[in-house]
Order: structure tokens, then sequence, then C-alpha cells
């Protein structure tokens, strides 16, 4: 997000900025990052055909989560096509509620999940989500620490090609937008170890 939501990896996946989001400067040696205001802004990633080939995943991103613009159950990332079908990660449950991540498809009987014990803290934190499809296993992170891990019966590849994939909006028409910053958003082919999220959370 150096002034753009162009993909800094070799995979060329750029994504596209919906409704003109600003940038704002990151932490100390990021640079920019991208600037969501709760209203309407959001990013459109291309990874539809991604979501289906993964039965492991990584997702980590930067946030700086503001409480005073994001709407209930605002979405940090939500990648899915629709209520029957979806991946996402909200930094609080409707308006007070903890950190939770979800996986669902209707083909798969019951939302797998997993909370925090809060909602998600002001400031630069941070955040990761870890799927483990060899063991059926979630894990959710703040700041490079475990806070919670269950079992989950839905893997990504299970939701098939997914038509919406979005940073800062939900499958759900009626929650709100989020708003807050956005830094170093990745998505991993494989389930990252704890030493390895620990460095991407800045331990160095």
């Amino acid at each position: 997000f150096e002034g753009d939501t162009k993909d800094s990896s070799a995979n060329k996946r750029d994504a596209t900025a919906v409704n003109d989001p600003t940038y704002t400067d990151s932490q100390t040696g990021l640079g920019r990052a991208i600037l969501l205001d709760g209203v309407n802004d959001h990013v459109e990633l291309p990874i539809g055909t991604l979501i289906s080939t993964l039965t492991s995943t990584t997702v980590t991103t930067w946030v700086n989560f503001d409480p005073t613009l994001s709407g209930s159950w605002a979405r940090i990332f939500d990648f899915g096509s629709g209520t029957t079908a979806y991946m996402f990660l909200t930094p609080r449950q409707a308006t007070a509620g903890t950190m939770r991540f979800a996986i669902l498809t209707t083909t798969i009987t019951g939302e797998s999940g997993m909370n925090a014990a809060a909602t998600l803290p002001t400031g630069w934190h941070h955040v990761a989500v870890v799927i483990d499809g060899a063991t059926k296993a979630m894990l959710l992170y703040l700041d490079g620490e475990v806070l919670n891990r269950g079992p989950t019966n839905t893997l990504p590849m299970d939701l098939g090609v997914t038509t919406q994939n979005w940073l800062g909006r939900s499958q759900y028409d009626t929650d709100g937008y989020f708003g807050g910053s956005l830094d170093e958003f990745r998505i991993y082919d494989r389930a990252l170890e704890v030493g390895e999220v620990r460095y991407l959370a800045g331990d160095r």
C-alpha cells in the first residue's frame, strides 16, 4: 500500500481500491498504509481462483483499527461468494464484542470459528490467521502471540472459486465497513509456524 494497491510479490495480483480510500503514514520503516473511511471504502482482491486451491493458508496484516469509524461487524478481510461461503476476520463482533475469525460454506455443516478475549485494540497491531489443512486446525494471532486455536470442518478450498474478496467489507450488506488503516497484507499458501508469525510481527 505504498500509495497504491499493487501486489509487491512476483504474483502480480494487483488489487483495486474502491470508493477512493486515501493513504497515510504507516509504522516507522513500513512506508505508507491504506486508510479506509468506515463509510464505503474497501479493497477488492483478484484472488478468487487462489482461495479454491488452498488446503492450508496463513493470512497476515498490520492493522490500525479505529472503532469510532468502523461499523458493526466490520471486516479486516472477507473472502467469499456471499453469505453461503466465506472466511472473514472482524476486529469486533457487533460494536463491542471480541475479535473473531470464521469460515463457512453451506456444503459443510456449521460455521467454524474462534474468538479473541477482547476487541482488537487501537493503534498498530499485527494480526494473523493460520489454517492447517493437515490437522484441520485454526490459530488466531495478535502481535505474534497465539490468542486462540480450534478445529475447523471447512478449509479454504471448500469455498470454491470466490467472487467477492475484500478488505474492509463484509459479505453481509447490513454489516458496517472497516475504519482505520491496513498495511503489509499477505496471503501464504501454507500454515506458517509460530516463529514465522512472530518474525512478521516484528520479533527479530
